[in-house]
């Protein structure tokens, strides 16, 4: 399975639109972290003893993920970010439901809007909305944002635990409301470029199957054992993206596979 690995990575290395994610799993009772790269035909696991062993080979391209920080500070060799637009709407919730705070609210029904535009455009047979659409949706964007950051500005200051040290505390709404200022490109990306979807959802649903497997049965014995399970996983995801028989595609053998992919 190994060569057939190494040509699936080979073609998610560059270019195209890739979706990236992980999520922790315990080896040999310590734990580790599972790292997919995937596209909507191809999916390759990797076993990693830390997080942020992020794929710094991929090229070119534009890579979807949840803005975790060693994606922006280890991979300068893609093209562009995007953000996937899903885990800012469950945040703009949780800020809505239980801070209370109103602007939330109003980048929600943006958000969601410029998908639905988005979407609309593409059903229609366009790839990019009009300028002037684009347009609209980043004033309407930078209009919640400068007021979301002045009602943080009139809230008094977070208390300090004796003896704590760096930048002083922000509230989730103002971290949230900084980093759609900071990385509006990668946030809107999905009404820039059509090929980039709105959500991270096809790295997600990649992992999933990954965890229920954890769920079910629990932890890998041996680091090597992980490894082999994941490589068999990358074929078998990948050889369902392509609509194959599953069964069919693991009695062949590795040039096979690799001819049919």
């Amino acid at each position: 399975m190994g060569v057939v690995v190494e040509h699936i990575l080979a073609r998610l290395a560059e270019g195209g639109v890739r979706h990236l994610d992980e999520t922790g799993l315990r080896v040999a009772g310590k734990l580790h972290w599972l790292h997919t790269i995937c596209d909507t035909v191809f999916t390759h696991y990797r076993i990693s003893a830390k997080r942020g062993a992020v794929p710094t080979f991929l090229t070119g391209g534009t890579i979807i993920h949840d803005h975790w920080k060693p994606y922006y500070a280890h991979m300068s060799g893609v093209d562009a970010h995007a953000l996937c637009g899903a885990h800012h709407l469950r945040e703009l919730k949780a800020i809505e439901e239980i801070e209370k705070e109103p602007w939330a609210t109003e980048m929600s029904a943006v958000l969601h809007s410029a998908n639905q535009l988005r979407c609309a455009a593409q059903d229609q047979g366009e790839t990019e909305l009009p300028e002037l659409v684009r347009q609209g949706i980043v004033t309407r964007y930078m209009a919640i944002l400068a007021k979301g950051l002045a009602f943080h500005e009139r809230q008094p200051p977070l208390a300090k635990s004796p003896g704590t040290r760096g930048r002083k505390a922000r509230r989730p709404g103002h971290n949230l409301l900084l980093r759609l200022r900071d990385y509006r490109d990668d946030v809107l990306r999905f009404i820039a470029d059509f090929a980039v979807p709105f959500t991270n959802n096809q790295a997600e649903q990649d992992l999933r199957m990954m965890k229920l497997r954890m769920k079910i049965s629990g932890t890998f014995r041996t680091l090597e054992g992980a490894r082999v399970f994941a490589d068999i996983r990358s074929v078998i995801s990948t050889a369902r993206k392509h609509r194959f028989n599953i069964l069919e595609i693991l009695t062949l053998s590795p040039p096979q596979i690799i001819a049919r992919l």
